[in-house]
């Protein structure tokens, strides 16, 4: 119960969870503290802490307004105000549910495909239901991959990555320590010319480790966030509107629906055959502009502070460190 209160568990989602909780709450509420066929007065008052933090993470508003099971005896005398407050969040939670659903972009056979990343060559796509946002990858799907679940407004822990990646084919009968070593290489080989972006991974897996995967957002490397079919080769050639910037070097999903980009600017992102460009600069801080504007957090880094000197280990973990610094894990005594 303590550690679902501090966190989301390692395969279950806060959501499934939330269910049980206020499914056993509806049951244990009316039932009399003389009653030994129920929980304990100290069992429910636990559980009430524990769903009502979990209702937090889920962004739920509606909340069960007793701390105790004497507080709602003495309030309600164990008339149907369990059976009200229950209701309203089941009801919030399928909402939820059904928000999630309608969310992001599926697959051929109905599920979500909300994060296609890693990917060392471009994907391609076609429409097999236009209206329903239904498509199907038809060309390097192998060379990508793609977090198929939805994505609650608690976002995406570390602990949420690695239960969708042990579910793949091939790997969930390897041990959790080998599941996540796997998983390192793939996004190691995602970035296959750019040491700076293995020390930034290298440094947030090591932040995560410390912190703890349950309360930690994941990081997703090499992310599609727009799309357009046709290469930039034949865009060169054959002009029409280009869209720049299709693929950012990392992003994280945290709580409270945060969308965070994080990028590392080579030279190539302020010069043209290595002579500074105002041109290129200003290409890149208007997306980011853009980006801003639509609700995205934007951060990014010079490629001067990865060099030694600069001390990137202790400058990146102190960056992290701030950046999810109102949704510090809660500490046991």
């Amino acid at each position: 119960m303590d550690q679902l209160r501090r966190g989301p568990l390692l395969r279950y989602r806060d959501e499934d969870a939330a269910y049980c909780l206020v499914r056993l709450l509806e049951d244990e509420l009316p039932v009399s503290d003389t009653d030994s066929r129920g929980l304990t007065d100290q069992n429910v008052a636990d559980l009430l802490r524990c769903t009502n933090a979990v209702l937090t993470r889920l962004s739920i508003d509606h909340r069960i307004p007793w701390r105790t099971r004497r507080a709602y005896w003495e309030q309600n005398s164990g008339m149907g105000a369990a059976t009200y407050h229950c209701g309203r969040i089941l009801t919030a939670l399928a909402q939820l549910e059904e928000a999630a659903s309608r969310t992001g972009i599926r697959g051929v056979n109905g599920d979500l495909r909300n994060v296609i990343f890693a990917a060392t060559q471009k994907p391609e796509f076609v429409w097999v239901d236009f209206p329903q946002q239904i498509l199907e990858i038809t060309k390097n799907a192998e060379h990508c991959l793609k977090y198929d679940r939805p994505i609650p407004s608690a976002g995406i822990t570390v602990t949420d990555l690695l239960s969708w990646w042990s579910a793949r084919d091939g790997i969930h009968h390897l041990r959790p320590a080998a599941q996540l070593q796997q998983l390192k290489n793939q996004f190691d080989t995602s970035c296959p010319d750019s040491p700076l972006e293995r020390d930034l991974l290298r440094i947030y897996w090591r932040f995560a480790e410390a912190r703890a995967f349950a309360t930690t957002p994941a990081i997703f490397p090499q992310v599609y966030l727009h799309y357009d079919p046709v290469s930039q080769d034949i865009r060169d050639r054959t002009g029409g509107r280009k869209i720049p910037f299709q693929k950012k070097d990392f992003m994280l999903f945290a709580p409270g629906h945060r969308r965070i980009i994080l990028e590392i600017d080579g030279r190539e992102h302020y010069s043209t055959n290595g002579n500074p460009s105002p041109r290129e600069y200003a290409k890149m801080t208007k997306e980011d502009r853009r980006l801003s504007l639509q609700g995205y957090e934007v951060y990014r880094f010079g490629g001067y502070e990865f060099q030694p000197s600069q001390d990137p280990d202790t400058v990146l973990t102190a960056f992290f460190t701030d950046l999810f610094a109102d949704q510090a894990p809660e500490r046991t005594e």
